[in-house]
């Protein structure tokens, strides 16, 4: 028997899911050796070296093991995984098999790359792919799993996804099985030395954004009533615990539940409970209509100091018709104003803007909205991405915004292309450019005021107005890195104090 299998990580090296991962094959018998293969860079991401494959190899060569798992979760580094497959292939005789958000809604390109897919959620799919190979059994009829079968793709239903997530267990922090490579080849836990500490207390999502693969993952499993599910405060507060036992130098938990849970019984023992046996800073991410003052003022006492709340955009129409978004505005108005009265130190709301849906008198009602929303707020604002498999793939078709062939290229273009500064270059656009920097002015409270004059001298057909606007939002960037590094400093500050 075959116990050994490599589990590796692409571009996230505090990656949630590979550790539940490890944690099922190491309870059912399995050394487990985990590769972080590069770091995660958002404004400019590096394509691997050739010694980096070379090390990666390596391990896997020094460890002989029966499977080879991949982790491809986004098809925007999907060029750097199939690199590294291709490498691979010619020197590693175990099967290689790739999970992930990508790998679940497109097996039959991933097949092109790999031997095995596992789709969906797959802690005890490995386990079992790993039985079977071990003891040579047949994988025709194994639930989770897409293969190449006499060069037809054959892809299995899904098992029924887990209902008790306390079940899964993940592995301990700081096992000696575990290797970051990026540039050089450390044998350590990256996560270790890092002072934020990231984790989920749920699994699935309500909402259907079109933006996001989420609506996609629904319907692989049919039963979106069931998609939802929750920890137990008990599992999510034992978790936390030996994290802050492990990480010396932790001050900050992230929760990265697509939305964070608005039970009331369950936020008032989480809340009880965190504050007393963890008590750091934490930040989550929240939804218009799934954030209340009471449920806020609750989650501040124990801790909460960052609050990020996707509105998107300030057209109604826009959120709607485009995105799938069902909240009314009045409702947006609503969740911010209970964020402002909850006191939440710092308010960031995401907003999707250049892009094909929206018009120049619709990205103006962004500048609108923005203009009005209370409190002290922070602007998340980036461009939308065309992820293979949303809904917003489908729509842009429809309308006849892209080609198919347009499309692709858009939905596979190179890593660095897809992670290209857009707000750097900006649109083509005179009029839309006015307005993004006006949207972008409105998190500043002097700069807000100058905003609202350069939208009345706008009106007013004032000359040299656009180019007035660019210089007021270069002013705000640098304010907004500025910012960003005292509000982070302060937050990893007041963790480190109440450790």
């Amino acid at each position: 028997m075959n116990n050994q299998i490599i589990l590796v990580n692409f571009y996230s090296p505090k990656s949630l899911g590979i550790r539940y991962l490890e944690g099922a094959l190491a309870e059912a018998g399995y050394e487990v050796t985990v590769i972080y293969f590069k770091g995660f860079h958002s404004i400019r991401p590096k394509m691997p070296m050739q010694s980096e494959i070379e090390a990666l190899t390596r391990l896997v060569l020094e460890r002989d093991p029966l499977l080879v798992g991949f982790s491809v979760m986004s098809s925007l580094y999907l060029e750097a995984v199939e690199m590294v497959s291709a490498a691979m292939r010619e020197r590693v005789k175990a099967p290689m098999v790739w999970g992930g958000v990508y790998a679940t809604m497109f097996p039959e390109r991933c097949l092109v790359h790999c031997d095995y897919v596992l789709r969906g959620e797959c802690e005890a799919a490995l386990v079992e792919l790993a039985d079977r190979l071990n003891n040579d059994t047949l994988l025709d009829d194994m639930q989770n799993l897409a293969l190449m079968r006499d060069g037809e793709v054959v892809v299995n239903p899904v098992r029924p996804l887990t209902t008790d997530l306390d079940s899964l267990k993940m592995a301990s922090l700081g096992r000696g099985n575990k290797f970051f490579i990026d540039g050089e080849v450390r044998a350590v836990d990256p996560i270790l030395t890092s002072y934020s500490y990231e984790t989920a207390c749920s699994r699935g999502c309500p909402f259907v954004c079109a933006y996001c693969s989420t609506v996609g993952l629904k319907r692989i499993y049919h039963d979106n009533r069931g998609f939802l599910r929750f920890r137990s405060v008990d599992s999510v507060i034992s978790e936390l615990k030996a994290a802050k036992s492990a990480m010396k130098g932790l001050a900050i938990v992230h929760f990265w539940d697509e939305i964070f849970p608005d039970d009331e019984e369950w936020i008032g023992r989480f809340a009880e409970r965190y504050r007393e046996e963890i008590g750091l800073p934490f930040d989550i991410w929240a939804h218009p209509l799934k954030t209340t003052q009471p449920l806020l003022t609750a989650l501040k006492k124990a801790g909460l100091y960052q609050v990020v709340m996707g509105i998107q955009s300030g057209s109604p129409t826009v959120r709607k018709q485009a995105f799938h978004r069902v909240e009314t505005q009045e409702q947006v108005f609503a969740a911010a104003q209970a964020l402002a009265d909850a006191g939440i130190p710092r308010v960031i709301y995401d907003l999707i803007l250049r892009h094909p849906f929206e018009s120049v008198e619709q990205i103006r009602e962004s500048y609108e909205m923005c203009d009005k929303l209370p409190g002290s707020f922070t602007l998340q604002l980036h461009d939308l991405n065309f992820l293979p498999g949303t809904d917003i793939v489908e729509e842009a078709l429809k309308q006849g915004i892209y080609t198919p062939e347009q499309m692709e290229s858009i939905m596979y273009a190179p890593m660095t292309k897809q992670y290209a500064t857009w707000w750097e270059t900006g649109s083509d656009d005179p009029d839309v450019n006015f307005w993004y920097h006006l949207i972008y002015l409105t998190q500043f409270p002097r700069l807000k005021r100058s905003a609202r004059r350069l939208a009345q001298d706008m009106d007013a057909g004032k000359p040299g107005i656009r180019e007035k606007a660019a210089r007021r939002y270069s002013n705000g960037k640098r304010l907004a890195m500025m910012r960003h590094y005292w509000q982070k400093g302060f937050a990893v500050l007041i963790g480190k104090l109440k450790r």
